[in-house]
């Protein structure tokens, strides 16, 4: 080899093992695919945004269809619904806070997986809050539509369907947060 390779092959060795510093680090970090943390907190914050709008939602579907009902039970199947996805979408955006303040920058790896296995656990208990309240509510709205048989029916395919769309998403979520204990 000539110098001029020796300095070529040299300043290209050094490019390759160039240490950055924390700001380029952040930025090359910035600029690849989400990690399994962001991918987490984006859909907490899309469940706390689907919870809002299914409130409002819900209210007006059942109004336009609980006209046959007695008058006081559309106001109270109203009113736990509201409460049902409001309670979700407030228990998400927590999730999603929390998930959020997880900062692999300046958190130490034990830290990181420590605040991701609570967060965890808070979901699940979050689930056994929420699972009997969603019991009641589909209670309350089978208790308003008991002389319609085929909304009754309607009723129970959507539980087989939502079951089925529930238990994946919570399999995916769980997904995740094995991906971040992991790392």
């Amino acid at each position: 080899m000539t110098p001029d390779e020796i300095k070529k092959t040299w300043a290209e060795a050094s490019r390759r093992f160039y240490a950055p510093t924390p700001e380029e680090f952040e930025t090359m970090y910035r600029e690849r695919k989400e990690t399994a943390l962001e991918q987490l907190a984006q859909r907490y914050r899309r469940f706390s945004r689907l919870g809002l709008v299914m409130a409002v939602v819900s209210v007006f579907w059942m109004f336009s269809h609980i006209s046959f009902a007695e008058s006081y039970m559309k106001y109270v199947t109203s009113i736990v619904f509201i409460l049902y996805f409001a309670t979700c979408s407030i228990i998400d955006n927590w999730l999603y806070n929390g998930v959020k303040s997880i900062d692999c920058f300046t958190m130490s790896v034990s830290e990181v997986i420590d605040k991701a296995l609570y967060y965890r656990r808070k979901h699940l208990q979050s689930m056994i809050l929420l699972i009997p309240f969603a019991v009641v509510a589909m209670g309350t709205l089978a208790f308003s539509f008991v002389s319609e048989p085929y909304m009754i029916y309607g009723m129970i395919a959507g539980l087989i369907i939502g079951l089925a769309i529930g238990l994946q998403q919570f399999r995916s979520f769980m997904a995740e947060y094995r991906t971040i204990s992991k790392t």
